[in-house]
């Protein structure tokens, strides 16, 4: 497996392989700056939803933006192999799921921080590994995770996804009605400081979302 070090003071490296990589060691990383602006805050536990190897919630954890983290993700290899050799190194700070759905997540599981940077087109061409990445077929994992996510986010929680316009055309509108029909409400919407091309392939947003 390669390695991935964020550059917090704890020295995390997160192990992982390149078919488990969609822009987390890229983009990704620029929440750490992202969550230190916005939040004067140290977070209880940080969900990483759609995680493959956990590239941004080992940065935060790495970071001391956070006391403990949850990850899941629907590759089992993810989860089993690279969350399993990275978490050896901050053991008891990590629980983490093989799971395509938040329904199988357990109930105990609570998050005053979520995160993602969740597969983002519709459509796209590529490898079996690039679909399982990149696509979100009729967006049918995102009204899964709005749908259930209420149920684990704490009153003060923030929800903080990664979303790209070149996906979802009209921003935060493509998931507005799944955001509001589950008792959360959208209370941001903006571009990437440094990862919005206008026109280009990458046009990071985000869409900041707590309880209703």
């Amino acid at each position: 497996m390669m390695q991935f070090n964020p550059g917090g003071p704890r020295g995390l490296n997160v192990y992982y392989d390149s078919w488990m990589e969609g822009g987390g060691t890229w983009f990704g990383q620029e929440y750490v700056e992202l969550i230190k602006q916005r939040y004067n805050r140290t977070f209880e536990k940080c969900y990483e939803w759609c995680s493959g190897p956990g590239f941004i919630g080992f940065g935060i954890l790495d970071y001391g933006l956070c006391k403990k983290i949850c990850l899941s993700d629907i590759f089992e290899p993810a989860i089993t192999q690279a969350v399993k050799a990275t978490s050896g190194q901050c053991p008891r700070l990590v629980s983490a799921y093989v799971t395509g759905t938040l329904a199988t997540i357990p109930d105990y599981e609570m998050f005053d921080l979520v995160v993602s940077n969740p597969p983002h087109f519709l459509e796209c061409p590529g490898n079996e590994n690039t679909q399982r990445i990149k696509v979100d077929l009729n967006w049918q994992a995102h009204q899964d995770f709005f749908k259930h996510i209420g149920q684990h986010l704490l009153p003060d929680g923030v929800i903080l996804l990664q979303e790209n316009q070149a996906g979802s055309l009209n921003r935060e509108l493509d998931f507005e009605q799944y955001i509001t029909n589950n008792g959360l409400k959208i209370t941001d919407c903006f571009n990437s400081p440094t990862f919005y091309e206008p026109s280009g392939h990458t046009q990071i947003y985000y869409i900041e979302i707590t309880l209703a």
